[in-house]
C-alpha cells in the first residue's frame, strides 16, 4: 500500500482531501510547542515562530495552521521553512484569510519515520504595528509509518511584544494629525492596558495623546471590563498629561468598559464610564501635577510630612473642567509611606481649597499592601494624604475600642465629651448615633429638611438626622418622633447600618445559611434581616452565648467599632 500524503498549516485546522477521512486514537502523546526567537522585536524587525514535537513516533507527514494577528504582522510568501530531510511540500505554503499561514508536508517513498524532538519548522513573520503580538498552533494532524493518522488540539502558544522603530517614521497604526505620538512612545496595547512607555517629556510634563485608532484597538482586544491606561514616564515628571477621545468607548465594542483607570506614575484614577456617556464631549482630558510643598501657604505646607506631595488633579471634557463628582464616579490612590509608630487606620485626606482653606476627606483608606491611600473626591483640586493622631484620656476604660474611636476621631466622625474625655462606656442616644454615621461615611445634604416632631431645626444634629431621612435610614417612630434623646438599641443600629449600606449601593443581603441567634425569636421583625446581614459582615457581633440581645442599649465604644468596621469594608 502507498503511504498516503500529509499536510501541514497554521491556525484553526484546515483539512486537505488527501487526508483519510477516518482518525484513530493515537497509542501516544506528543508534546507541541511553539518558540519564539525574540521577546521583543521593534516595528519593521522580522521575528522567527519555531514549531516543535516532542516524543514523535515514526512521523511521516503533518498537517498545521499557526494563527496570528494580521495587523500586526505580515507574512511573506516563503513564511514557512522546515530543515527536516525527506519531507517535500505538497501544497504551497499559504497565507489564509484571517491571519494564518498554513503549509503541508509529507516524506514520499518508503523511508522511515521521524522520532524523538523534531522541529517540525519556522515562521517568519514582519512587525509592522505596535502591540503585542500573539501567536497560536490550534490544531495539528499527524499521520506515522504504520498508516494511524491522529488529530491534536495542543491550543499551545508564543508571544512577543512590538515596540515602536524609533525611526520617525509611520507603523501601521494610524492616527491622523494631532495625535501627539512618535514611533518610540507608541502604546503597547493588550487585551488588559494601554501602555505608553516613553511619553513626550516637555518642560517637566509627560504628554501622551491616544489617537482614534488607539483607542479603537484597546476597546476591540479589552477583555475585562476595566480600561487601563498606563504610563510609565521614564524620567522624573513633575507632570502627567493624558488625553484621548471618547468615541471608540461609547461605541459598541467600548461598551464593555464599565470604567477607565488612569496610572499616570504619579497616581491612579478611575472614572466611572457614566463621566463619558455625555454625547456631547468627544474628548476627554486629564492631568496630575505633584507640587512642592513649598507652593503651599504656609499654614497649610505645615500639615504635609516631610517628603510627602501634595497632587493637583484636573480633569475635563473637550477642555471644559467637570466642576463637581457624584458619588463613586472618580476614585484616586497616591502613596503614601507609613513612617514608624504610624497606622494605617489613622491615614487620612485632605483637599486644600481654592480659597487655601483645609477640608478633610473621611472616605480615604490606606491599603498598606499597595502602600497607596484610596478615596473619592466630590471634585478635583489639590490633596494630600496625612497621619492624624486623635485620642482621649479615658480609653484605658474601654482599651479594646481604642484603635476603633482613635480612628473615627482622625476623621472627625466622633468628637469627646469634653476636658479630654469620650466616655467610652457610655449609653449613646438616637440623634448621637445617626451623626456619627451620617458624619464618617460623608452622607450630610445641606438641602435635606427634617420632618420629625423633635427635630428643632438648626440643632447640633438637625442636618444628620434630615439628610438620614433624606435617604431613607432614618424613619423615625409611630408618633411622629425620631426619639433623639432616646438611647439606641442594637437592633435599630443595624437597622440604620443596613439601611445606610444599601443608600451607598452596597448590595447586601442574608444568605440562606445565615446561622440564627438563641434569642431570634426576640428580634422585631423590622429588624431581622438587618440583624442577619451585620452578623454575616462582621459589623455587628453577638452578646454571648449565642445571643445578640435585639433590644439592648448600645454604648460609645460599641457603636464606634461598628460603624469602623463597617467602614473597613
Amino acid at each position: 500500500m502507498k503511504r498516503k500524503i500529509w499536510t501541514i498549516g497554521l491556525a484553526l485546522l484546515l483539512l486537505c482531501s488527501v487526508w483519510p477521512s477516518a482518525l484513530f486514537a493515537a497509542p501516544y502523546e506528543p508534546d507541541f510547542y511553539l518558540n519564539v526567537s525574540k521577546a521583543e522585536v521593534r516595528v519593521g524587525e522580522t521575528i522567527e515562530v519555531e514549531i516543535g514535537l516532542r516524543n514523535a513516533q515514526e512521523l511521516v507527514a503533518f498537517e498545521l495552521n499557526v494563527k496570528f494577528d494580521p495587523s500586526l504582522w505580515t507574512a511573506g510568501s516563503g513564511a514557512f521553512t522546515t530543515s527536516l530531510t525527506g519531507f517535500s511540500s505538497l501544497v504551497n505554503t499559504e497565507l489564509l484569510p484571517g491571519g494564518q499561514v498554513r503549509a503541508v508536508y509529507s516524506k514520499l517513498g518508503d523511508a522511515a519515520g521521524e522520532s524523538g524532538s523534531i522541529v517540525l519548522g519556522t515562521v517568519k513573520l514582519t512587525a509592522k504595528a505596535v502591540g503585542e503580538g500573539n501567536f497560536t498552533l490550534d490544531a495539528i494532524k499527524v499521520g506515522q509509518s504504520n498508516d494511524q493518522w491522529t488529530t491534536y488540539k495542543p491550543a499551545t502558544g508564543a508571544n512577543a511584544v512590538i515596540v515602536g522603530n524609533g525611526t520617525g517614521g509611520g507603523d501601521g497604526t494610524g492616527g491622523g494629525s494631532g495625535s501627539g505620538t512618535t514611533p518610540d512612545n507608541e502604546p503597547i496595547i493588550t487585551e488588559k492596558s494601554v501602555v505608553v512607555g516613553a511619553p513626550s517629556i516637555v518642560g517637566g510634563t509627560a504628554q501622551v495623546k491616544l489617537n482614534a485608532n488607539h483607542m479603537q484597538r484597546a476597546v476591540d482586544l479589552l477583555s475585562g471590563q476595566t480600561l487601563r491606561i498606563e504610563v510609565q514616564p521614564g524620567v522624573a515628571a513633575s507632570k502627567v498629561e493624558v488625553e484621548f477621545p471618547l468615541a471608540q468607548v461609547r461605541g459598541e465594542a467600548g461598551q464593555k468598559a464599565k470604567n477607565i483607570v488612569i496610572d499616570s506614575g504619579l497616581a491612579i484614577v478611575t472614572l466611572d464610564r457614566g463621566l463619558i456617556d455625555d454625547e456631547s464631549a468627544s474628548n476627554l482630558q486629564f492631568s496630575v501635577r505633584r507640587l512642592d510643598v513649598s507652593s503651599l501657604p504656609a499654614n497649610i505646607g505645615e500639615q504635609v510630612n516631610p517628603g510627602d506631595a501634595v497632587y493637583d488633579f484636573e480633569l475635563l471634557l473637550d477642555g471644559r473642567p467637570i466642576s463637581a463628582f457624584g458619588g463613586g464616579e472618580v476614585t484616586v490612590e497616591v502613596p503614601y509611606t507609613l513612617r514608624p509608630g504610624e497606622t494605617a487606620d489613622k491615614i487620612v485626606i485632605y483637599n486644600v481649597t481654592d480659597s487655601g482653606e483645609l477640608e478633610l476627606v473621611k472616605n480615604a483608606r490606606y491599603n498598606p499592601a499597595t502602600g497607596k491611600v484610596k478615596f473619592s473626591p466630590k471634585h478635583f483640586s489639590k490633596y494630600f494624604p496625612a497621619y492624624v493622631h486623635k485620642t482621649f484620656g479615658d480609653l484605658g476604660q474601654a482599651a479594646w475600642a481604642r484603635s476603633y474611636i482613635e480612628a473615627l476621631a482622625a476623621r472627625d466622625a466622633v468628637n469627646g465629651v469634653g476636658n479630654d474625655a469620650f466616655r467610652p462606656n457610655g449609653q449613646l442616644t438616637r440623634a448621637q448615633f445617626i451623626t456619627m454615621l451620617v458624619q464618617l461615611f460623608d452622607l450630610e445634604d445641606a438641602s435635606a429638611t427634617a420632618t420629625f416632631s423633635d427635630v428643632q431645626k438648626g440643632s447640633w444634629h438637625d442636618k444628620a438626622v434630615a439628610s438620614a431621612q433624606k435617604l431613607g435610614i432614618a424613619q423615625g417612630k409611630p408618633d411622629g418622633s425620631f426619639g433623639i434623646n432616646d438611647a439606641i438599641s442594637r437592633q435599630d443600629m443595624a437597622v440604620m447600618l443596613y439601611r445606610a449600606s444599601k443608600s451607598m449601593g452596597l448590595a447586601w443581603s442574608p444568605s440562606a445559611e445565615a446561622p440564627a441567634f438563641a434569642d431570634a425569636a426576640s428580634i422585631a421583625p423590622y429588624a431581622v434581616e438587618a440583624v442577619a446581614v451585620m452578623q454575616e459582615q462582621g459589623i455587628i457581633n453577638g452578646m454571648g452565648e449565642n445571643s445578640f440581645a435585639p433590644r439592648g442599649l448600645s454604648t460609645r465604644a460599641q457603636a464606634a467599632a461598628v460603624l469602623y468596621r463597617m467602614f473597613g469594608l
